[in-house]
């Protein structure tokens, strides 16, 4: 886990929000000053969540955004750059559904947007691929940019694919300006221009899909992770709006950026770090994807029809679908069940039949 040690803070109030209740964290820090990571994965950040609501949060009413002012490159201070052929890994070896890589490379191609009462602009298009024990599992396409006049970097969608034996099958999409549920997607913005411990602000705006605020917690912050050691970092909290329970704490530092995320784990390699750093060598992206490995399962001990009993045992109601899937470390059926409440995945292991949770 990261070492990070806190300097003092400037408990600044953002000129939008008031900061109504002491922070809590995933951290715990002492009263010599420093900050211990807690270890825990994103979904088990135990803190109820501090807001609830979209209205928690800043959104694209309050930014003020014009398309002749968003450009879909550029550097924020705190983000990664957003420059074509910027590329970084993160990676989490005590994932819970196996070793764990996030390799991100900024494409150099933009996508056209057209919103109504922002205008016409482009963004930079950033690709996220992952990996779970050295196969790839996932390819998103995040569109991304900057707004010039206050150097907040926005989202504004992505779409993203599942990778099984090499072949992609879509999964979903949000894109800002598009019909979602009873209105449209809004812009999510990522990390403001100018950092006020206390500030809030939707990170990304479709409320059918991918809805989350964020909130800045910290500054002055000190980073170790396997990349090196990064100072003057902040820490941001997210808080997905749809799942309550799931709360990730991220670290971002000068001209780097993510160094640490509670979910994908810690940078190892990033190409914006100087040439001295041997973690600037980004060559190994992309390797894993060029020669992809396939994940191996044990011939399953446990019958479908089993599984299904232990399944319905743990939650009544009607088996939808079974598949084999990997989570938590182990091989596992995945027992969809209809309950009278909604959907609900049973884990089963598939050697001993146990029940090894739900979602």
């Amino acid at each position: 886990m990261a070492d990070i040690q806190a300097k003092p803070v400037d408990w600044r109030l953002s000129p939008f929000f008031r900061l109504r209740a002491v922070l809590t964290a995933a951290v715990v820090l002492s009263a010599a000053g420093s900050i211990t990571g807690s270890g825990a994965f994103a979904a088990e950040i135990k803190d109820a969540p501090r807001w609830t609501k979209g209205s928690d949060f800043s959104s694209l009413k309050d930014w003020n955004l014009k398309g002749e002012q968003i450009v879909p490159h550029g550097v924020n201070p705190l983000y990664y750059p957003i420059t074509p052929g910027h590329k970084h890994a993160l990676e989490r070896r005590d994932h819970p559904d196996g070793r764990y890589r996030k390799e991100t490379v900024v494409l150099d191609t933009a996508e056209d947007f057209d919103i109504r009462g922002i205008g016409k602009f482009k963004t930079a298009v950033v690709q996220e691929e992952e990996y779970l024990d050295g196969a790839l599992a996932q390819r998103t396409l995040n569109w991304i940019a900057l707004d010039r006049a206050t150097n907040n970097v926005l989202s504004f969608g992505e779409v993203s694919w599942k990778i099984e034996d090499g072949k992609p099958s879509f999964t979903g999409t949000w894109r800002a300006g598009d019909p979602d549920g009873d209105g449209v997607a809004e812009p999510g913005l990522l990390m403001p221009g100018t950092f006020k411990v206390g500030e809030r602000y939707i990170y990304a705006g479709s409320k059918s899909t991918s809805y989350g605020g964020a909130e800045n917690m910290e500054e002055g912050l000190q980073a170790t992770v396997p990349a090196g050691t990064f100072k003057s970092c902040v820490r941001v909290r997210e808080q997905d709006l749809i799942d309550l329970k799931d709360i990730n704490d991220k670290i971002w530092c000068p001209e780097v950026g993510l160094v640490s995320d509670t979910s994908d784990g810690k940078l190892v390699i990033s190409n914006a770090l100087p040439s001295s750093n041997p973690a600037s060598n980004v060559s190994s992206i992309g390797k894993l994807r060029d020669k992809p490995a396939k994940q191996k399962s044990a011939a399953a001990k446990v019958s479908i029809a089993d599984a299904k009993r232990v399944a319905l045992q743990r939650m009544p109601g009607k088996v939808t679908d079974v598949t084999i899937e990997k989570k938590r470390g182990r091989n596992v059926y995945v027992v969809e069940i209809q309950t009278g409440s909604g959907e609900v995945d049973v884990f089963v292991d598939t050697q001993t039949g146990e029940v090894v949770g739900t979602d």
